[in-house]
């Protein structure tokens, strides 16, 4: 199913929250919630299908009424767009752990996202169709190649394009992730690396012609690819996403064969603050763990010395300080999300 959502916040007159979206399988879709009565209150409306939900409960959330109208729709788009009602519930409500599903309800999901007639918040978040590109697709069986001494799973083409995107409640916008083109991106590139607050961290503050050669090597490179993270398409970040068993990370931990590694870095500065980072962090980690669901590790390794990271850090509880470790360049702090932990304590925002 490859049908990434887009979402823009509206001011709703009669409902405390609605939303647009514009999402490429079900076209433009309006999402209306409303909380009464001890009940959380959804209507999804598009062309040819609407679909209401009305739940209740804290820990485990029932509906109390729900059905789906549509003319001319297929089973896939109903499906899409009964998940994109649940992300919605389960970011709204954060202590529902679970909802349940009657046969009806439960018919239009994967089986795998229904166990014993409850669909868990834990499982709906792992599976990727509504918020990767690629959609639903098992990674190829692994092969095995050595790079510089280090034996390791053969890695897949670096993504190109639009990978992720997800809208988030709490912040009223739309998180995603692409491809950093090394042509089209270099100026925006130049100039965050050039700006002292962020030259001091990545002593990249070189002339433009050296960092499009520096990009053009990350677009070469089998194990790191760089990407630009957005708010309602407007770049905010820098990021290079790594499997760590070939990167400099791995001999410093027991690297897994699949785990993943994130250097960052927020070069506009309208998005520094803990909000933002716990929105964008908790989006990349979750993008991470769907691409390859063999990954069982999200590692990081910023300067030790990093004070406000590691303060924004305990907004996003899955992620945690391991130790402090010297690198030739740096001393660094080892950082660790599990998959266990990230699915097991999600509060998606």
């Amino acid at each position: 199913m490859n049908s990434p959502s887009s979402l823009t916040a509206i001011q709703g007159s009669h409902d405390p929250q609605s939303w647009l979206i514009q999402q490429p399988s079900l076209g433009t879709v309006e999402i209306a919630v409303e909380h009464r009565n001890q009940q959380v209150h959804l209507t999804l409306d598009a062309n040819d299908l609407t679909l209401v939900l009305a739940l209740t409960g804290e820990q485990q959330l029932i509906p109390g009424d729900w059905h789906l109208a549509t003319a001319k729709r297929g089973r896939e788009q109903q499906a899409l767009a009964l998940l994109l009602a649940l992300d919605v519930v389960f970011s709204l409500r954060p202590s529902g752990s679970a909802i349940s599903a009657d046969a009806d309800l439960s018919a239009l999901l994967p089986d795998t996202l229904v166990a014993a007639g409850v669909i868990e918040r834990q499982a709906f978040y792992q599976w990727p169709a509504l918020w990767l590109s690629k959609g639903v697709a098992y990674p190829s069986p692994a092969s095995w190649q050595t790079t510089d001494g280090t034996c390791h799973p053969r890695r897949p083409a670096q993504p190109w394009g639009e990978f992720y995107r997800r809208f988030v409640p709490s912040l009223g916008k739309t998180l995603s992730f692409r491809a950093l083109d090394p042509e089209q991106d270099l100026d925006l590139f130049y100039r965050w690396m050039n700006e002292p607050r962020i030259a001091a961290a990545w002593e990249l503050d070189h002339p433009k012609a050296q960092l499009h050669q520096y990009l053009l090597e990350r677009v070469g490179a089998s194990h790191i690819h760089s990407a630009l993270g957005l708010y309602d398409d407007e770049p905010f970040g820098y990021f290079e996403l790594y499997w760590t068993a070939e990167d400099r990370l791995g001999p410093y931990y027991d690297a897994g064969d699949f785990d993943r590694g994130l250097h960052i870095l927020v070069g506009n500065p309208a998005y520094l603050g803990t909000r933002w980072f716990n929105g964008w962090l908790t989006g990349l980690t979750h993008y991470l763990l769907l691409d390859d669901p063999r990954t069982q590790r999200v590692m990081g390794e910023p300067r030790a010395d990093n004070q406000n990271l590691l303060k924004h850090l305990q907004t996003v509880p899955a992620w945690h300080k391991l130790r402090e470790f010297d690198f030739p360049h740096k001393r660094a702090a080892i950082l660790e999300c599990t998959r266990q932990r990230f699915f097991s304590q999600i509060q998606m925002p």
